[in-house]
């Protein structure tokens, strides 16, 4: 038996960093650590997929920061299709690309010592883990509630069917639990952050002008910086990875960044005025209240925060807006702009939260 295999939509090379990237670094520093990456495929690229720089490194092992990482790219892989009347060809396609699981990442399912499956299309592997490794560990990573990121219903009724065979469900977010069957064995284990990257210094790359930064896609409202732009020529806007969310935004204190390895976004973060999450307001998951990393991100730093009213919890130096609303973005950064109190907001460090993961039981804030 070998140490831990991540399953995921996300690759552990991707530059762009999720929960599951920074819990798989913290494993790899315990133990073997492998991750499989699920989902990509010539479809998906067209789709803008966002491992697609990754595709000529695909279907092969490579090793990274002490991860072995193998991502399967196939010609097809299956989807949503939408319609109940044709409920079964879905079925049919999942069960298919099931059974053409690359020889490498199968022996990895029966190598490993704790399985680690993150929501998204990875919970329709469980029956095959729990098959081909009955004595395994099995995690599910409850990063995102399955109907809020439009899973196929194949994927919801998989998940529901094996539910049973999952040893422990880690839930960054209480209000996850809603969307379980049952929270027998589900624990209460908030994000973490990487304290160090904060205890650096990094060059400014704005130069003299005051800036804000934006980090990220997720339902990244642009609206927000048509508004904030007009009403604050003297700021400029700094956007970085929305991919085409932002197309259209073209004032001349807005500034578009492609996508960057994380470690590039650190000195737009730490020498910004302060940080925007410009969720859009279609029925938004409340969980993002305790998920959002960008949030997290911009409190490490000691920087306000802009966010709509829904994404403020109860965290100090947040300002919410109105989406949409003129008035109150500008009352938002405003009060950023006016904030002076030290913002010391406390979190775990990933190592304690990977220390709840694998141990949730010894720790009683674990509970629900």
């Amino acid at each position: 038996m070998t140490g831990s295999l991540v399953i995921s939509v996300h690759d552990y090379r991707s530059r762009r960093k999720a929960s599951v990237h920074f819990i798989t670094a913290e494993l790899a520093k315990r133990g073997e650590t492998r991750f499989f990456s699920v989902g990509l495929s010539r479809l998906s690229e067209h789709r803008g997929d966002t491992r697609a720089d990754l595709a000529p490194r695909a279907n092969r092992v490579e090793t990274v920061d002490g991860v072995e990482c193998f991502l399967w790219r196939a010609a097809w892989h299956p989807f949503n299709i939408r319609r109940p009347a044709l409920a079964p060809v879905e079925e049919s396609m999942f069960w298919l690309y099931r059974r053409m699981i690359p020889r490498i990442p199968r022996q990895w399912l029966c190598d490993a010592d704790t399985i680690f499956i993150e929501s998204g299309m990875a919970p329709v592997f469980i029956e095959d883990a729990r098959r081909l490794n009955p004595t395994a560990r099995i995690v599910y990573l409850a990063s995102d509630d399955l109907d809020v990121i439009g899973c196929a219903e194949t994927i919801k009724r998989r998940f529901r069917a094996n539910f049973d065979s999952i040893d422990a469900i880690r839930l960054p977010s209480r209000l996850l639990r809603d969307g379980l069957p049952h929270d027998r064995t589900s624990f209460y284990i908030p994000q973490g952050i990487d304290r160090t990257i904060a205890e650096r210094s990094y060059p400014n790359p704005y130069g003299n002008r005051r800036s804000c930064v934006s980090m990220g896609s997720m339902l990244f409202d642009a609206s927000f910086f048509t508004i904030a732009a007009a009403e604050f020529p003297d700021i400029d806007f700094h956007i970085i990875g929305a991919g085409k969310a932002a197309d259209g935004l073209s004032a001349p204190n807005i500034i578009i960044h492609q996508e960057m390895p994380f470690q590039q976004t650190l000195p737009f973060v730490q020498h910004a005025a302060f940080g925007v999450a410009p969720y859009l307001d279609r029925d938004t998951p409340r969980y993002l209240l305790d998920t959002s990393l960008k949030l997290r991100q911009f409190g490490l730093f000691g920087i306000p925060a802009i966010c709509p009213d829904f994404a403020m919890g109860d965290q100090p130096g947040r300002y919410g807006y109105r989406p949409g609303d003129p008035a109150s973005i500008r009352q938002a950064i405003d009060d950023a702009l006016a904030h002076s109190d030290p913002i010391r907001p406390q979190m775990l460090g990933w190592n304690e939260v990977v220390d709840r993961i694998i141990t949730p039981e010894a720790y009683a804030d674990t509970r629900l």
